[in-house]
């Protein structure tokens, strides 16, 4: 990946909204009214979104909150951010 995007945090948007419901978690753009679940992972990531954060941070702690290697949680939450960029859900800043 590229230096720059080291450096980016990344953000909950403030016109999102979310709730934990059992593990899960539900997420409402108030500007469109879409809706997204997410399983554990995904509500344990929009937790720590609520603060501008760095994706290294993120990979760490799903690595070292669930059964998942440093490559693997990396992996899976680049996907993740995927979707909530666009979903418009996220916002990132250098």
């Amino acid at each position: 990946m590229a230096n720059n995007q080291n450096n980016e945090t990344i953000r909950l948007t403030p016109r999102v909204r979310y709730r934990s419901v059992g593990e899960d978690g539900v997420l409402v753009h108030l500007d469109n009214g879409r809706v997204i679940v997410v399983n554990e992972v995904g509500l344990h990531i929009i937790r720590q979104l609520d603060t501008p954060t760095t994706r290294k941070a993120l990979a760490a702690s799903i690595a070292g909150n669930f059964e998942a290697s440093a490559e693997q949680a990396l992996t899976d939450l680049d996907a993740f951010l995927s979707e909530l960029d666009a979903e418009q859900a996220i916002e990132r800043n250098m």
